[in-house]
């Protein structure tokens, strides 16, 4: 039963207060005071120094002008450094991509070099080129050709 009426009784307690909100109609506070002088008159009153008179919207303006200001000034640096910050990571992307790209080229040429001298060294181990016998009887078969010619030459000459 409380769960039916209280949300009645609550919707009619809200509905029947009457709620004001007075922005800027507050006295100002102690942070424009320590800025210059400020003085709260009454209308007819007379001033105490010389100086521009500000009603407290215009007060609370200035002030909140210069917060909105450093505010606006905070974020505006924020983004500033976030936009470079990722400007500077896409480049290092970028550089890292290359590098890891030339790096696998790389490798992948030394494999393929690699291949290529186990393969020809297998090759010259099926089939050594060991030329020394073929040398020894070239230069025995040189030198007895050479016997003969000199041997033909002095016969010949002799005749």
């Amino acid at each position: 039963m409380w769960s039916k009426i209280l949300p009645i009784l609550l919707s009619i307690v809200l509905v029947c207060l009457p709620f004001s909100v007075y922005a800027g109609e507050a006295e100002p506070d102690d942070s424009l005071i320590n800025d210059g002088k400020v003085t709260v008159l009454s209308q007819g009153a007379k001033a105490p120094f010389t100086g521009i008179l500000f009603d407290i919207p215009a007060a609370t303006k200035l002030k909140l002008d210069k917060e909105f200001a450093q505010k606006e000034f905070e974020l505006r640096l924020d983004l500033e450094k976030k936009l470079l910050t990722t400007e500077h990571n896409l480049k290092l992307g970028i550089v890292q991509a290359n590098l890891d790209s030339l790096k696998t080229k790389h490798d992948a040429l030394m494999k393929i070099k690699s291949e290529e001298i186990d393969r020809l060294q297998e090759i010259i181990k099926d089939n050594p080129n060991d030329w020394n016998q073929v040398w020894f009887i070239g230069g025995i078969v040189g030198g007895c050709l050479l016997s003969l010619g000199v041997y033909y030459a002095a016969v010949e000459i002799s005749k």
